[in-house]
């Protein structure tokens, strides 16, 4: 009996055993790991190395882990912290999801919750009470008055906003330029508050310049909650639970944002009601901006005037946070594009130059500035094909995320269990070749004309900037006009150029914002 236990191991030996297969393991997953794009899956931790390993270019790793992967992987989360979804950037599987299967994959508990800023509106609903808010907010968006007079607020906004506080900087000629995504970030803050609430915020108003203004707090606040919600997103769902409990880090600041929010919204609430019961009743004719319209609705039976206002503030949020981000995004990377690409700029000012101005605006010192409406840009195609090829490569909002109700199966053969939540890469969609060709990584407008030179159309499930099935944006058309007028005002008035030494990258954001903003100079353009 002695002389068998002297051939069993002992507990140290078995221990240093274990740690040498550890060990050995760890070492063969960190060359693994090395080799290849596609994140790794570590024991406990799962993927979280390759975030955290990621965190300045996040999308970017992503798509080349999707590309590596064929274009579909699963997110492993540490252990225990129920946080696997599964990654997709294919085609195919966004046309089945969003589109011909669409009721078996919903926004889901979590996602609510953790875009909870909007409180219960269109952009988080499921199920009937998405239904009833679509049915609302299609019969407003498809509303010829609210069209005109979003479309006539943004020519408006421009004329009044934009162009006079962009003058005024290619006055001041600073040497050190100045940040133009906070600009367009005022800017699309006005735009936005105008067509929901017809009241003007003016914070991009020479005045504000001429005093160093900040940022309001309710631009701030709508960023802060971005980047909240992205942190939500990447973290284990305790993790952030905990932090708002406790108050810290980014939920305090979320906290916050969300008290600003509502104090700006419900003021406007009390406002329009204090202002004509008339339009809460929708007895009489109200205006025809977005709250104006909403408070014209009947009201549900049943409903309580607490419920009604919640509604409209859930709204209303939902509205400016889908209006006021796009705009900041794309006319950020717009012109960071155009600033690169010379050439394309030539183009553009070429084709609005043969354009009549719908009005002008006098320049400091003498001689006028030129704005266009929607109706003149329409003639513009290679603008819009300018614009529609930022949005491939810089989609504003960079991924979509579903949850499935049932146990499915993707057209690649990919199972799907009931609860699994699915992220679609909208960046890392046009960025693979095998959807927009080898040279998706060009910036080429032409992609986007015909050989009649008209604007092509790209399905919904390939180009899913917009979304795609029953949930597409109401606002795609309204979105792109914005974008469009303040473009060709700018282009056709005034040289943009980047200020050396100043990178320009994607933020971790649900927005796709810069990181450390867009500094560039500014001079008014000689006339053609």
């Amino acid at each position: 009996m002695g002389a068998l236990r002297s051939f069993l191991p002992s507990y140290p030996e078995l221990l240093l055993a274990a740690l040498c297969f550890l060990s050995l393991a760890a070492l063969r997953l960190a060359v693994r790991a090395r080799r290849q794009r596609a994140p790794v899956s570590w024991p406990v931790v799962g993927m979280l190395p390759f975030v955290l390993g990621n965190l300045g270019r996040l999308f970017d790793a992503t798509t080349d882990a999707l590309r590596e992967c064929g274009g579909t992987f699963v997110f492993r989360g540490p252990w225990l912290a129920r946080a696997d979804f599964l990654v997709t950037c294919d085609p195919a599987a966004v046309q089945h999801c969003l589109a011909s299967n669409h009721g078996g994959y919903d926004k889901g508990r979590d996602f609510a919750e953790m875009f909870d800023v909007v409180g219960d509106g269109l952009l988080v609903a499921d199920a009937a009470s998405w239904a009833r808010q679509r049915h609302v907010a299609a019969t407003v968006f498809g509303n010829p008055s609210f069209r005109s007079f979003v479309l006539s607020t943004m020519a408006r906004q421009t004329a009044r906003l934009l162009v006079p506080f962009l003058d005024h900087a290619a006055a001041a000629a600073s040497p050190d330029g100045f940040e133009i995504e906070d600009v367009f970030m005022r800017y699309s803050l006005d735009v936005s508050y105008a067509s929901a609430f017809a009241a003007d915020l003016d914070t991009l108003s020479v005045a504000a310049a001429a005093a160093s203004a900040p940022v309001p707090l309710v631009a701030q606040a709508t960023r802060v909650a971005s980047e909240a919600a992205l942190f939500r997103h990447i973290v284990p769902a305790w993790w952030w639970r905990l932090m708002r409990w406790l108050n810290v880090g980014t939920e305090r600041r979320l906290a916050e944002a969300k008290a600003v929010l509502d104090e700006f919204v419900y003021r406007e609430i009390a406002n329009r009601k204090s202002q004509s019961l008339a339009v809460a009743s929708g007895r009489r004719g109200g205006g025809s901006d977005l709250l104006s319209l909403y408070m014209a609705w009947p009201r549900d039976p049943g409903v309580t005037e607490r419920q009604r206002d919640q509604f409209l503030r859930d709204s209303a949020v939902g509205y400016m946070f889908a209006a006021k981000d796009l705009i900041v995004a794309a006319l950020t990377w717009f012109f960071y594009i155009l600033c690169t690409h010379p050439h394309v700029e030539a183009k553009i000012l070429q084709e609005i130059r043969s354009l009549r101005p719908s009005t002008t605006v006098t320049a400091t010192g003498g001689g006028e500035h030129a704005v266009f409406d929607s109706d003149v840009l329409q003639p513009a195609s290679y603008l819009h094909a300018a614009v529609l090829e930022t949005l491939r490569l810089f989609p504003p909002a960079p991924f979509e995320e579903k949850e499935a109700v049932a146990d499915d199966v993707l057209p690649d053969g990919t199972k799907v269990a009931k609860g699994t939540r699915v992220i679609f890469c909208i960046y890392a969609m046009g960025r693979i070749e095998e959807i927009w060709g080898s040279d998706c990584h060009e910036f080429r407008p032409e992609r986007w004309l015909s050989d009649t030179g008209r604007v092509r159309h790209e399905p919904s499930h390939k180009f899913a900037v917009f979304n795609c099935g029953p949930r597409s944006c109401l606002g795609k058309n309204l979105g792109l006009s914005n974008i469009k007028i303040a473009a060709a005002a700018i282009l056709y008035n005034f040289q943009v150029e980047l200020v050396d030494g100043h990178a320009v990258e994607p933020q971790n954001s649900v927005v796709l914002h810069t990181k450390n903003g867009m500094r560039v100079r500014i001079k008014r353009r000689e006339a053609a």
